[in-house]
């Protein structure tokens, strides 16, 4: 008998301790920068780095671009955020005395990539880069995507990039994604090391 109430009081406590542990069925709610990902028979965690917006000291602000007119042959892309013109790898939208460059819109899709494209890996899976907008192929098309934290790409944008400190840390911003300058054997590149909370 007294034997059984130990193995039950051991299996209590250890029941207790893996709940703590866990943070409780609830314990994650609140962490929004987690992705369970598939692979095989295992699933994976992917973590994505948010950073607090609240935390950031500006640099350098960012230049905006604006033009009167649209340049000639642009193409109108049809958006749940609204209307937004393409030309030559740039996204435009409305703006007060014309049209602004802007970033691109998540999830539209493109039949040729803009000459000067850059080929970037996220892991083993090529993309498509220029000036801020990365591409995955989808068939014949290529549909504009979130970068994967670690891509490293040659340059930024020329306008819409801030320059600025996270406790003491110098980063780029555009479109809240945030990169690091790295130096590898080419020369100064960009690194995505996650984004700023909404």
């Amino acid at each position: 008998m007294k034997i059984t109430s130990l193995v039950l009081l051991l299996l209590f406590f250890v029941c207790i301790a893996s709940f703590a542990q866990h943070g409780g069925r609830n314990g994650n709610r609140h962490n929004h920068n987690k992705k369970e990902v598939r692979r095989g028979h295992r699933t994976v965690v992917v973590r994505r780095p948010v950073f607090r917006r609240s935390r950031i000291v500006v640099v350098r602000p960012r230049r905006i671009n604006t033009i009167a007119v649209l340049p000639g042959g642009y193409i109108t892309l049809n958006h749940r955020r609204g209307n937004y013109f393409f030309h030559n790898g740039y996204y435009y939208n409305n703006a007060p005395g014309g049209f602004a460059v802007v970033s691109a819109p998540f999830g539209v899709r493109i039949r040729v990539l803009p000459m000067g494209y850059r080929r970037v890996m996220f892991g083993a899976v090529p993309h498509f880069y220029f000036m801020g907008t990365y591409y995955k192929q989808v068939n014949e098309e290529y549909e504009t995507v979130q970068p994967a934290v670690g891509a490293i790409v040659p340059e930024l944008p020329d306008h819409n990039v801030e320059e600025v400190t996270i406790d003491g840390k110098t980063y780029f911003e555009y479109d809240n994604i945030l990169y690091k300058t790295v130096v590898i054997k080419s020369g100064v590149q960009y690194e995505v090391v996650g984004k700023l909370d909404d």
